[in-house]
């Protein structure tokens, strides 16, 4: 009799210990909001993003700095360094009207390093000679962190922003590259624009952007849409910095047409060869030709409709050369789509669609959508809602486009042009 007994009591505390185990509770856990930023070192003056994993979509998370003096928290979640010492921002969640703390971040605040530049020693030479000045070096560029920019979420224009100014104006050249990367085994010459600003100077490096068109079009497009006043107007505004932007040919086949292709997928793959053509033929040519800064912290691409595929395409797969992507209206075929009667397995996986690990907190990302663009019309939005399945920061807006809202958010100039003011007005900033 007491043997059954123990038996039966044997097998009541197994199955509890199995219900305990069951992954209903599991999944109930581990769909928990978590920290991702749990401990951030920063110098006065600089700005970091507190990182959540798995946010709740109706949850609200709010952030506490238990010394505001030293690290200040907005309600997104960027702190702020005020002044040398160390801090702790508790981040809380509040969803069904319960409130929990995710987590704590630990802040160190350190003072900027003063660099102290030792007096030269001045030779002794006989009076009838004079010393040899030593050569001043070029003083390092400090770029300042993308957060600043990322996270400014004015998105206004002034007016006029594309007027045509000529007191303001740069110049533009039309050049002529050789490209071996069209037809193998042969060198095809393919064209661009070249937008210098105002008193370009040869003795001085400047910054590329480089500018892509949308499908059925050319080198000839943008620059006949009157970009370059954009351009020149954001830096005579001093909102940009000076600047050159190249307006290339994105239709990367032998003749650099679109030859009646229509919507099929030959004539996408022509604008996905620009990859090579740019990598291989188009860069190397500006900077030889140009005087240009060729360092990652100086180039960007930007695009619109299937020149917004192409920025995205580029901006992705080749991380290691542009800090600024920037996709005006975006067109399919960044992943599997169909779409215009076309099916295609697109350019990259959905997982894939992400930064490197060094790249995270150091590429400006950003994507424009008109609110009433038929023309592309999900695509924007699904990009933008993948990069944040993939924990990827970035800009995204929906617009009307124009002055202040007053475009119409159609596939077209006012919408684009905004996102192109936009996006030279946060790019290669220095300290």
């Amino acid at each position: 009799m007491m043997r059954g007994f123990k038996k039966i009591v044997g097998l009541v505390l197994a199955v509890s210990v199995v219900c305990s185990m069951m992954p209903g509770d599991m999944g109930i856990a581990a769909k928990k909001a978590t920290l991702k930023t749990k401990k951030v070192v920063m110098l006065t003056g600089e700005k970091a993003s507190i990182k959540i994993k798995k946010k709740q979509k109706k949850a609200v998370y709010k952030y506490v700095s238990s010394k505001k003096k030293i690290a200040a928290v907005s309600k997104k979640g960027v702190i702020t360094a005020k002044a040398e010492g160390k801090a702790v921002i508790t981040v809380k969640e509040t969803l069904k009207k319960k409130t929990r703390v995710v987590g704590k971040v630990k802040v160190t605040v350190n003072p900027v390093p003063v660099v102290i530049t030792p007096a030269p020693v001045i030779p002794t030479v006989a009076p009838t000679e004079e010393p040899t000045p030593e050569p001043t070096p070029e003083p390092t560029p400090t770029y300042r962190p993308i957060s600043e920019f990322r996270d400014n979420d004015d998105w206004s224009v002034p007016q006029n922003f594309e007027a045509q100014d000529g007191s303001v104006a740069g110049t533009a050249e039309y050049i002529t590259y050789p490209s071996t990367a069209i037809v193998e085994g042969r060198t095809i010459n393919r064209n661009a624009w070249v937008i210098l600003p105002k008193d370009y100077d040869e003795s001085k490096k400047y910054p590329v952007v480089y500018m892509n068109h949308g499908i059925f079009c050319n080198e000839h497009t943008m620059y006949n849409c009157h970009v370059q006043n954009v351009l020149w107007n954001a830096i005579a505004n001093g909102d940009a910095e000076e600047m050159i932007m190249v307006l290339p040919n994105g239709c990367a086949n032998e003749t650099g047409t679109d030859n009646g292709l229509g919507f099929n997928v030959v004539h996408y793959k022509a604008y996905d060869n620009f990859l090579n053509d740019f990598e291989q033929c188009l860069k190397p040519y500006i900077d030889e030709n140009y005087s240009t800064l060729t360092d990652r912290a100086n180039t960007a691409i930007c695009g619109f409709s299937m020149g917004g595929r192409v920025t995205l395409h580029l901006g992705f797969a080749l991380q290691d050369t542009f800090r600024y992507v920037g996709a005006f209206c975006p067109a399919p075929g960044i992943f599997d789509f169909s779409d215009m009667g076309v099916t295609d397995v697109g350019l990259f996986t959905r997982d894939e669609f992400t930064l490197k690990d060094e790249y995270m907190d150091d590429t400006l990302v950003m994507i424009v959508k008109g609110k009433n663009d038929g023309t592309v019309h999900k695509f924007p939005k699904e990009y933008h809602d993948q990069l944040v399945a993939n924990d990827v920061p970035h800009m995204y807006i929906e617009t009307m486009g124009g002055y202040n809202e007053t475009g119409d958010g159609s596939h077209g100039d006012p919408v684009f042009k905004f996102g192109l003011y936009n996006f030279v007005s946060r790019i290669f900033k220095l300290y």
